[in-house]
């Protein structure tokens, strides 16, 4: 490790960000990890004011000390803006966290270790309601409690944490030229994480105070209400971008694990 590098780089898209954001800010602020080892780049994206220049005030104020990246684009879209993270990030490893969720103190600390065995780590995760702070049930959580004793496992075992891009620490190298599909408006981070899937070997929950806090809000894009026939058509896109990753290097994919994306896209069209 060089002198002055950076560990972990932390991804935030953000569109029109509530004050939920400053929850998501404070909870790097309080990292016991040391804030000259890792960086913060936001991106805001398909906005500006006054969410710009409400986020600078709050990073000026409340944030000192941290490296910290606020970019703006007027390009809207998540994967975008988490492309765009990732190409100015200078960290070994990348995390991404969303601008309404946030993280335990202990993320950082707890995760790192594990990543430098050159295991993927994976997070404990929690979903509480925006509406009462009352934990919601949520599948990665039991996911988590199944294989935590369990140590070392493989990507096929932790397909659940492959339907998501956070929650886990993801070498820097490992993602490469890899980024997220713009033309995809769901489950772009869970093709991101497949298409990953062919160079991850061994995966491994962390400690299970390191905790990524995932927010359950009514007007959130993760609760919207689709049509059946919009579900109809972004779930055959979904299949035929499946295919078309797996067919380029059907040698190193997990057939299993390919076909779990699919089933698991067939079940959520109907």
């Amino acid at each position: 490790m060089k002198e002055n590098e950076i560990d972990i780089s932390v991804i935030i898209p953000s569109y029109k960000p509530g004050g939920y954001i400053w929850q998501c800010l404070t909870s790097l602020k309080n990292q016991t990890f040391k804030k000259d080892r890792f960086e913060i780049i936001l991106i805001l994206n398909g906005c500006k004011e006054p969410f710009y220049s409400d986020i600078i005030n709050f990073v000026n104020k409340n944030l000192e000390g941290n490296i910290i990246k606020v970019l703006q684009t007027d390009v809207a879209g998540v994967s975008n803006a988490r492309n765009i993270g990732i190409e100015n990030a200078k960290g070994r490893y990348i995390t991404f966290l969303d601008d309404d969720d946030y993280l335990s103190e202990c993320f950082l600390e707890k995760m790192l270790p594990t990543a430098e065995n050159g295991i993927i780590p994976m997070s404990n995760m929690i979903s509480f309601s925006d509406e009462d702070n009352s934990t919601q049930p949520y599948y990665v959580t039991e996911v988590f409690k199944h294989l935590h004793k369990k140590g070392v496992v493989s990507p096929l075992s932790a397909r659940s944490y492959l339907s998501v891009c956070v929650a886990k620490l993801l070498p820097t190298e490992l993602i490469g030229v890899t980024r997220f599909n713009t033309s995809l408006k769901i489950a772009e981070d869970c093709v991101f994480m497949f298409t990953l899937s062919k160079d991850i070997k061994e995966m491994q929950c962390s400690d299970e105070d390191a905790i990524y806090y995932r927010r359950i809000r009514k007007c959130s894009a993760l609760t919207s209400h689709r049509s059946h026939k919009t579900k109809i058509v972004s779930g055959l896109k979904l299949i035929f971008k499946y295919f078309e990753i797996y067919l380029r290097h059907p040698f190193k994919y997990n057939f299993v694990l390919f076909l779990t994306r699919i089933a698991g896209t067939i079940k959520n069209i109907f």
